[in-house]
């Protein structure tokens, strides 16, 4: 039995990855989710967040930050489309600190409930970038 699958991440912008991985680390709503070979077929909801995955047992983890969006499996291939979807190496820090902080400014002003959603919302984007970007600068190449 294979330890492998077939996975493709698309995003709004075009195919991100697409091949054979040992395992996808997802972000959910109340934490992250694993996807092994010969997972249950399901759909999951993804929540901005950093992804991780891994082409073999041993190989090095690639990193990268998604928007919102979906994950389907079915049939031991994984597809999972995405909002948006960015490689360490292509993340601004600058921008992405100044993003934190104007999100932060906004969580401490008062807001509707739907402002405060949307602050959280940049809040979390924000902060995922800058965690992948601080370590993941390893010139990958995530396309095939």
């Amino acid at each position: 039995m294979s330890s492998t699958y077939y996975a493709k991440i698309i995003a709004a912008d075009g195919v991100f990855f697409k091949g054979q991985i040992r395992s996808l680390i997802i972000p959910e709503i109340d934490g992250e989710k694993e996807i092994l070979a010969h997972h249950e077929d399901m759909v999951i909801a993804v929540y901005d967040g950093e992804l991780r995955f891994q082409e073999s047992e041993g190989a090095e983890w690639r990193k990268a930050v998604i928007g919102r969006g979906f994950l389907e499996i079915a049939n031991n291939r994984v597809t999972l489309l995405v909002e948006s979807a960015e490689r360490p190496e292509d993340i601004d820090i600058a921008r992405a600190k100044a993003a934190k902080e104007r999100a932060e400014e906004q969580m401490r002003q008062k807001q509707s409930v739907q402002e405060y959603y949307h602050s959280s919302a940049s809040l979390a984007r924000a902060m995922a970038r800058l965690k992948v970007a601080s370590g993941g600068k390893h010139g990958i190449n995530f396309s095939e």
